[in-house]
């Protein structure tokens, strides 16, 4: 048999509520890091990024994307990747989220 305080354990654990998952961050759109761009923002409030992916399309045809894009910060940057792999979630390759301008 089992000892007492391993079922009351057990017991409790089955009526305790489920741990609560962090909600996705919010879809951010980024902006295309242009020339324009970088001449009105100063280098150190841009952060870029880099991202491909995969995905199945229509009749199960695989469509590809290749992105850069700049954001006023890090957690705009880091949403955008978040979302841009869920939405292409195959071969994905990406970089980190710098400071800066990518060119």
């Amino acid at each position: 048999a089992l000892p007492i305080a391993l079922c009351a354990a057990l017991a409790a654990a089955s009526v305790m509520p489920p741990v609560a998952s962090a909600a996705p961050p919010p879809r951010v759109k980024g902006m295309i890091c242009s020339k324009s761009l970088k001449a009105s923002a100063a280098k150190k409030s841009i952060w870029w990024t880099n991202f491909q992916g995969a995905r199945k399309g229509f009749f199960d045809q695989r469509e590809t994307t290749m992105m850069v894009r700049c954001f006023r910060s890090q957690a705009d940057c880091k949403a955008w990747l978040y979302w841009a792999q869920t939405d292409w979630p195959d071969w994905n390759q990406w970089l980190p989220c710098k400071r800066g301008f990518p060119y």
